[in-house]
């Protein structure tokens, strides 16, 4: 017989039970938690040691080595996913703050699972296709493979980007720092491979129609000479015509800088451009030509006076330095002279930009020599084969705007725009600060300048402020040097000596930002703010005496950016390449 004292019992034990179930489901469910969670990391570690074979393979140019890192890499990458998937792992990531971490676990790992099927497997299927050693071979490369990989880079690089974007949505920060580091490691990994694939597939759309595919094209090749600064980032000396027909190319001449001195071209590059350099006349003076930073001007008015000169026109043009140069010898080996010299890595920059104006001082015979030169390198690059060292040497010299390329076509054109190797210069959402330098003597001093730069940036929402320090320092060694070298035919009104230099330095800064202030060693200057292509831009004359240096600050008030917005620092090459520090707010 069942008391009142069991009738009131027997509710309680029954929620009890209840609770003891649910903390029993609770703990199964933080157990299964934890063990999977356990073993997905070991597969994403297995993933990151299979990655890291797949490039060895890459760089070694082992494709079934490459393909069955790949494969393993997927493999691992689809077993995390699993391991993190189900009804735990989903209720776990709805928990308001505390489910952060096992959100950013399961979008963690469904993301690899896609780097893997989506990105790895389809590159390596068509590996031995597109092996560089077969693509690219004695200045030919084979357009049929090009074509054949378009759509699949093309999608390996799509969801490469959707991907990375999906990482980025994720918390940047959770109340589980491991994860925190896990999500950023992982961002990270896929931004770089990104950057590196995105231009392998913008390369394979653009490369088969510029190298030929559908009749021969012509490009003009200006070798620039950073002793002597310009905008673009040296003179323009020597250049060459060169031709590609269904991939074959080829050097069809030579020519000195002076068979360009009386063209004329009287193109038109806009108001804007010609407010800023009409004084250079860089549309009809040939070694003014690269005045501007953005290398389609300077493209454009080879191109014209090329066409002029001869006839012809062209279909794009390239600049490369001798410092991009060094790093092709660096790869293909030496170049060799009919008088036995060699032309090497160590030595082409030194050689081109500095002691060649003390073993020729003879003009012609200087001119003639450096044209030796240059037909011995070009045969020797078409002798190269084609290597993963080749290519990154090509997107160094890119990423450094030391090899730069402009088409005539708007559409390919367009595509190039977004890179590097264009040579732009825009005005991309974010901070921007850069200087450049302009030789104002005539002389060939800059090849002995060093420059620092240092960018801070204050506030965040409001009252943002930038000081950009720009450190010249004229390092002209002990000793006469050729009068060619040290010219002034800027006609100083003051006593200089040999070795003195002087440059126009230009500072572009962020759209919409105004200089408040630029002091050149402490001394306060005169601001006329102007613009080119969107950027904030003031120019001042800076007189560089030898053996010292000089400092020039600009404060710039800077309109807000978003929380996430980046920073751009124009960096012009030069002989010696400019040293950057910044220092910037913690805004995210």
């Amino acid at each position: 017989m069942s008391t009142p004292g069991d009738a009131t019992n027997r509710p309680r034990g029954i929620v009890r039970s209840i609770w003891l179930i649910v903390l029993g489901v609770l703990l199964l469910a933080v157990l299964w938690l934890a063990i999977t969670a356990v073993l997905a990391r070991e597969r994403v570690a297995t993933v990151h040691r299979a990655v890291s074979a797949l490039r060895t393979a890459v760089d070694n140019n082992d494709v079934p080595a490459a393909q069955s890192d790949a494969k393993q890499a997927a493999a691992a990458a689809h077993s995390a996913h699993r391991l993190t998937t189900g009804p735990a792992w989903w209720a776990a990531s709805q928990v308001p703050w505390l489910g952060r971490p096992a959100e950013t676990a399961r979008v963690c790992a469904e993301q690899t699972d896609v780097l893997g099927r989506q990105v790895l497997i389809p590159l390596a299927q068509i590996g031995d296709k597109v092996t560089l050693s077969k693509l690219v071979d004695h200045g030919r490369i084979e357009l049929t493979p090009l074509l054949e990989a378009r759509p699949v880079l093309d999608g390996a690089a799509s969801a490469l980007h959707r991907s990375t974007q999906r990482i980025d949505m994720l918390p940047h920060h959770t109340w589980l720092p491991l994860l925190d580091s896990a999500r950023t490691t992982l961002q990270t990994s896929l931004t770089k491979l990104s950057r590196q694939l995105t231009p392998l597939s913008q390369a394979a759309d653009v490369l088969p129609e510029m190298l030929g595919q559908s009749g021969t094209k012509r490009y003009f090749v200006g070798l620039e000479n950073e002793a002597e600064s310009r905008g673009v980032g040296g003179i323009p000396g020597a250049f060459a015509i060169v031709t590609a027909s269904n991939g074959k190319i080829a050097f069809q001449e030579f020519e000195s800088d002076t068979t360009l001195a009386k063209v004329r071209t009287g193109l038109n590059l806009g108001a804007q451009y010609a407010a800023l350099y009409r004084s250079a006349d860089p549309t009809n003076v040939y070694p003014n030509s690269t005045i501007s930073p953005d290398f389609s001007n300077a493209a454009r008015i080879w191109a014209a006076m090329w066409q002029k000169y001869s006839g012809q026109a062209v279909d794009g043009a390239m600049a490369i330095d001798p410092t991009a140069i060094s790093y092709l010898l660096k790869v293909t080996g030496p170049a060799k002279l009919a008088d036995g010299t060699q032309v090497t890595a160590d030595n082409v920059v030194s050689l081109t930009q500095k002691s060649l104006y003390q073993s020729y001082p003879d003009t012609t015979a200087r001119k003639r020599y450096l044209l030796s030169i240059a037909d011995a390198i070009s045969l020797r690059l078409l002798q190269a084969h084609g290597s993963t060292s080749l290519v990154r040497a090509i997107a160094r010299g890119a990423s450094e705007r030391r090899v730069l390329v402009w088409s005539a076509d708007p559409q390919i054109e367009r595509r190039l725009a977004a890179f590097p190797i264009a040579g732009g210069l825009s005005s991309p959402s974010g901070y921007y600060a850069g200087f450049v330098t302009v030789n104002a003597t005539g002389g060939k001093l800059d090849y002995y300048i060093v420059r620092d730069m240092d960018y801070r940036r204050t506030g965040c929402s409001t009252s943002v402020v930038s000081t950009s320090t720009f450190t010249l320092t004229n390092a002209v060694p002990p000793g006469p040097l050729p009068s060619y070298v040290t010219i002034r035919a800027d006609n100083p009104s003051g006593a200089v000596r040999p070795g003195d230099n002087r440059v126009l330095l230009s500072y572009y800064g962020t759209p919409g930002s105004r200089i408040t202030a630029l002091t050149i060693d402490g001394q306060a200057q005169l601001v006329a703010q102007t613009a080119e292509n969107g950027l904030a831009l003031v120019i001042v004359p800076v007189e560089l005496p030898r053996g010292h240096s000089v400092k020039v600050v600009v404060t710039a008030s800077e309109p807000a950016q978003p929380p996430d917005a980046g920073t751009t620092i124009l960096r012009q090459p030069a002989a010696q390449p400019v040293r950057i520090s910044e220092t910037l707010p913690a805004c995210r």
